[in-house]
């Protein structure tokens, strides 16, 4: 896990892939967000709890189950956090537009895909 540095807009991703969160993460704090990465549920719903209020954008990777995506989807509308659920590979300047899109519209309260 890795965790943000200050209080400023903070993103947790979950997904199965090591490289590919690495990756995700290193465009994130790139682009200025403060990111969290979790490869299992456990991981995702141990930090959320822990962290309640304190994630504005879950990110989840198209290697997440539907079972888990539609759990996750729920504790997002509860939270009035942005959900973007990733349904295959993006390429960076998408992925990083897509995430400042959600975060500069306040999250959005909305799915994104």
């Amino acid at each position: 896990m890795i965790a943000p540095s200050t209080d400023e807009y903070r993103i947790l991703i979950y997904g199965k892939d090591p490289t590919l969160l690495e990756t995700r993460r290193l465009l994130l704090v790139s682009s200025g967000f403060h990111v969290y990465t979790v490869s299992s549920l456990q991981q995702f719903l141990t930090l959320a709890d822990r962290e309640r209020s304190r994630y504005e954008l879950f990110i989840l990777c198209h290697t997440i189950p539907k079972e888990e995506r539609t759990r996750i989807q729920g504790m997002a509308i509860r939270r009035r956090a942005g959900l973007y659920q990733l349904e295959r590979m993006e390429e960076p300047p998408q992925f990083i537009g897509k995430v400042t899109h959600m975060s500069a519209s306040d999250a959005g309260l909305c799915t994104r895909r």
